[in-house]
């Protein structure tokens, strides 16, 4: 079902005709309800907003892990975690394989990435260019400078606040002027060939520091959600796990401490959307905005305070949903939405309908290109998989379907919401006798999706990294034309 203007349909032929440019902005970790047209948040996105007012929005878009490693593989692969094998983020994906940049680049695309990727092992998997980003480090800059924890940065909510390093030097502004560089190196070169350029963000992802304006944008303004004490005692032994490992279980409670981080969050998410708004206007500016599909995603939420818990991995919406958007000239229609579930796992098929070119085989999302030329929803089954951090023993698979929310864990814990009535899901009906048969039916397909039984084998398989990219000392690197890296400091 799609809201707003009258969806217009057009004949494949027509879609596929021309190569378009692509422009693919992806931030860390957003909060779906941290949206400008989200009616329970003061943050402001204007530039997300016009980006929608010129694209479809997708209401129910989902990421395949929440977690940063595992969920940025199957967007690139087009795969969900049970065939990639990637839960974790020291987990290893293989070079040379199939991804959504090796594909665009053999269609004749000139592809390039700015910012943070978190491949572990080979560095550009399919991107012809990586002008900066974390080639050695895990893009993520200690603010002001490097701390003695494990991470290196910090006290994630404790330390939350405006940033300290200048400006210029932060990985937000150097990816808008990076980028902005590299659109006109390609504006002003002869060869007419499509490029896709991916832009990614560290933000809003702790270190919770944004520049000063925008924290004091929401110092002392902001209001902590409302939620039950006592609810995390009831929950799930997974949810309870991820809670404890989060980094922050240690401030829970303390509404000074949480306020405060919740302020420099929205601060953040708004930094990225005046980042989104610069490079709409570089494309703008080359001539280039008519011929471009403009996608801006997350690769998963932030729980933000909600239920008190902060970080990610856990299947309630405000984690496992993530904002996307897609303007795609000619084809979405201008300012409509859509209820049609979708996944980060999608934009792989996708783009490649958008390029002329077949998929490879194996892909395990859809392309959306028949809901953005606006066809009804797809009827499916999309699924989400976790495994909390360094604890594999506690892992589990959400299915959605429809209104329905269901989830299964290792040991065999249930939940199940139905979304259309309790969006903020807090009436678990897996217990509820009559949904039973329901319950059943999804606990089949989730099984039968997930192999549970196979879990600790496939986790154990998958290659890993002897330490994760934090303990290196630099966040980013650049590369020069002649191929010499150097890092960027923090």
């Amino acid at each position: 079902m799609v809201f707003g203007l009258a969806a217009r349909s057009r004949p494949e032929e027509e879609i596929m005709k021309k190569k378009p440019n692509i422009l693919f902005l992806f931030s860390d970790q957003h909060s779906v309800r941290a949206m400008g047209d989200c009616a329970d948040t003061p943050v402001e996105t204007p530039s997300l907003d016009r980006l929608a007012a010129g694209g479809m929005r997708f209401d129910n878009a989902y990421c395949q892990n929440p977690l940063c490693v595992p969920s940025r593989a199957s967007l690139l692969t087009g795969k969900y975690c049970r065939t990639t094998g990637i839960y974790d983020n020291r987990h290893i994906l293989p070079a040379n394989g199939p991804t959504l940049a090796r594909a665009l680049g053999s269609a004749g695309y000139r592809t390039a990435l700015v910012g943070k990727t978190h491949f572990n092992g080979e560095q550009f998997q399919g991107f012809q260019e990586r002008p900066y980003g974390d080639l050695y480090g895990q893009a993520h800059q200690p603010d002001p400078a490097r701390h003695a924890n494990e991470s290196g940065l910090g006290d994630i909510l404790g330390d939350a606040g405006p940033s300290g390093i200048p400006l210029a030097m932060t990985q937000t502004e150097i990816c808008v002027s990076e980028a902005a560089k590299w659109l006109q190196g390609h504006a002003g070169r002869p060869v007419d060939s499509p490029f896709f350029l991916a832009v990614h963000f560290d933000k809003p992802h702790f270190p919770i520091n944004p520049p000063r304006r925008f924290f004091e944008r929401f110092a002392g303004r902001v209001e902590l959600p409302d939620y039950d004490p006592d609810w995390l005692s009831h929950a799930p032994a997974f949810v309870r796990k991820a809670a404890a490992a989060s980094g922050t279980a240690h401030h829970r409670g303390d509404d000074a401490v949480n306020a405060r981080a919740l302020a420099a969050y929205y601060g953040c998410v708004e930094w990225v959307d005046d980042a989104v708004g610069r490079l709409l206007d570089v494309i703008d500016y080359l001539g280039l905005f008519e011929d471009t599909i403009v996608i801006y995603a997350s690769d998963h939420g932030e729980m933000a305070a909600r239920r008190g818990l902060w970080q990610k991995t856990v299947f309630y919406e405000d984690s496992a949903r993530v904002p996307l958007i897609i303007r795609w000239p000619g084809v979405a229609e201008a300012g409509s939405r859509t209820n049609a579930l979708a996944g980060l796992i999608d934009l792989y098929p996708t783009l490649c309908a958008a390029a002329g070119i077949s998929p490879p085989e194996g892909l395990e999302g859809l392309d959306l290109a028949p809901v953005l030329a606006g066809g009804g929803p797809p009827d499916r089954n999309l699924f989400c998989e976790s495994a909390v951090l360094k604890q594999p023993d506690h892992a589990g698979c959400m299915l959605r379907r429809g209104d329905w929310k269901y989830c299964l864990y290792l040991d065999g814990a249930e939940e199940l919401y139905n979304l259309a009535d309790d969006p903020d899901e807090w009436n678990d009906l897996s217990r509820a006798p009559g949904e039973a048969a329901l319950k059943a039916e999804l606990r089949a397909a989730t099984e039968a999706f997930f192999r549970s039984e196979e879990f600790a084998v496939r986790y154990a398989a998958t290659p890993r990294m002897p330490f994760e990219k934090h303990f290196y000392p630099y966040s980013n690197q650049f590369i020069t034309g002649n191929g010499v890296v150097f890092d960027a400091r923090p």
